[in-house]
């Protein structure tokens, strides 16, 4: 499936800011799961961006405008094709051999070890029990695969998806707390509930195919799309297959709809606007537009 993206970003100052340094995340990854097909930058007041890789894999780019300015304005253009139509296209391996080839792709990468041991405010070593909620327990002989989705439902218990809460992330006991969140709380928790069982798992930032946002038959009459905005997913590396994403807001399987642009431990590696400048800089004004869609 091939999609066109677009993404425009305004900063309003109060007062002229100047040695404006920027940093974002907005370019779609190129990998097995998805070709990035063309990629357009564009910075006003001018400046030239330059590209480079994250630790963790992601194309971000940096520019710096020098001269004061009170707006600063960028937008970035791409087009992707996705090829994961069917998630669960790959030779799996016998449930009695997948901790070895856990363990052997430790050995060979063990840069992977960030997305076992790492745990944040936001992705805790947990306890056996949080509140009368057990936590789902690794069990022998089953396929990681069948217990990543088991533990998705068992998220669907403890906490409803709500695409209207804004795009704050919460901690672990607010979300028990609130019986609530967003994708990035739920997908954060499932990231938790993973690490415990020592299998690598990061958090996934990007975009949904569009029609997802469109009105379904429960909403009420005349009631217009929910602009598209970030969302996020888990992915896990499963024996046979690699990174396979599991999206527990939804409860689905990343397939070709999914279009990845970043990953990290968690939503803090995946920020998609770092930036830094002299000058009153007091509640800035941000304004973003947001367009993908499905090129026919």
């Amino acid at each position: 499936m091939k999609y066109h993206l677009e993404h425009a970003f305004r900063i309003q100052f109060a007062a002229a800011v100047r040695e404006h340094h920027v940093q974002i995340r907005l370019a779609p990854w190129n990998d097995e799961s998805q070709s990035l097909l063309s990629l357009a930058l564009q910075v006003e007041p001018i400046a030239t961006p330059s590209a480079f890789y994250d630790g963790f894999g992601n194309l971000a780019h940096h520019f710096t405008v020098l001269g004061a300015h009170q707006m600063l304005e960028f937008s970035l253009i791409a087009d992707v094709e996705t090829h994961r139509e069917n998630p669960f296209d790959f030779l799996s391996i016998a449930p009695e051999r997948e901790l070895e080839w856990i363990a052997d792709s430790l050995r060979q990468a063990p840069r992977l070890w960030d997305f076992v041991l790492s745990h944040s405010a936001l992705t805790p070593a947990l306890p056996l029990q949080l509140g009368t909620a057990e936590i789902p327990r690794w069990r022998d002989g089953v396929p990681i695969l069948q217990q990543v989705r088991d533990a998705s439902d068992w998220i669907a218990e403890i906490a409803e998806f709500d695409a209207t809460i804004d795009t704050s992330v919460a901690a672990l006991p607010e979300l028990f707390t609130a019986q609530r969140g967003t994708a990035a709380d739920l997908a954060h928790l499932l990231i938790a509930v993973i690490r415990q069982w020592r299998i690598p798992a990061r958090f996934a930032s990007g975009y949904l195919d569009a029609s997802y946002f469109d009105p379904d038959d429960e909403d009420p009459p005349n009631t217009p799309p929910r602009p598209q905005t970030l969302h996020h997913w888990v992915e896990v590396l499963i024996p046979g297959g690699g990174w396979r994403g599991f999206d527990p807001a939804l409860r689905l399987l990343a397939d070709a709809t999914y279009l990845r642009v970043a990953v990290g431990r968690d939503a803090r590696d995946t920020q998609m606007l770092r930036q830094t400048c002299k000058g009153n800089v007091e509640q800035p004004e941000f304004t973003q537009l947001l367009n993908v869609s499905l090129i026919q």
